[in-house]
């Protein structure tokens, strides 16, 4: 199982909850993050096999082309990743004082 994350970055709210919604409905994805990053730009993060995040970030590209300002799919991440996107990653070694 080849697992990969795509992200969507988009310059409105109203366009990345219909791409968000989009991807989620084009192939078997996980929507691990759909927020407003700053005023009106919203960014979409899924994972899943590499074959469908990439049907589900180009599927976002193609159709909300003028609302998108930029996406990429990463394959085959390290396991870490997940963990610490989620925020579940605890710290191994605190060696340092601050």
């Amino acid at each position: 199982m080849a697992k990969a994350i795509g992200m969507v970055e988009c310059n409105t709210v109203s366009a990345g909850f219909k791409a968000a919604d989009d991807m989620a409905k084009t192939a078997e994805v996980e929507l691990m993050q759909a927020e407003v990053t700053c005023p009106g730009k919203f960014v979409i993060l899924i994972s899943g096999e590499i074959s469908a995040v990439r049907a589900s970030v180009d599927r976002a590209a193609v159709t909300y082309a003028d609302k998108v300002i930029d996406t990429f799919v990463l394959g085959n991440p390290h396991e870490s990743i997940f963990p610490a996107i989620y925020g579940t990653a605890e710290p191994v070694d605190m060696d340092a004082l601050g």
